[in-house]
C-alpha cells in the first residue's frame, strides 16, 4: 500500500499532488462514492461526483458538482469549463 490511511482520509490525494507536484486549487478529483468524496474534501480539492448504480442514493452534500455520468455530448457533458465554474 502507497498510503498509511485508506479513504476517506486523504492521505491518497495528498500522495498524488504531492508527487505530482500539483497545486490543489487547479485540481478536480471525479469520484463516484460518498467515502471518495470525503477523501477528496479533506485533502482540500474540488469534487465532481459520477453517480453510479451502487452509490446512487448516497449523500453528496458539499460535491462541487454531481452528474449522472460524465458523457460525451457537448450539451450534457463535463467539461473543463464545467468543471472549473
Amino acid at each position: 500500500d502507497m498510503v498509511k490511511a485508506k479513504k476517506p482520509a486523504p492521505d491518497v490525494y495528498n500522495m498524488a499532488v504531492d508527487e505530482m507536484k500539483l497545486d490543489k486549487s487547479r485540481c478536480v478529483i471525479v469520484e463516484d462514492t460518498h467515502i471518495g468524496l470525503s477523501a477528496a474534501k479533506a485533502a482540500g480539492i474540488k469534487c465532481c461526483v459520477t453517480k453510479s448504480s451502487y452509490t446512487g442514493g448516497e449523500d453528496f452534500t458539499g460535491a462541487d458538482l454531481i452528474v449522472e455520468e460524465l458523457g460525451d455530448d457537448k450539451e450534457g457533458g463535463v467539461t473543463a469549463e464545467t468543471l472549473a465554474s
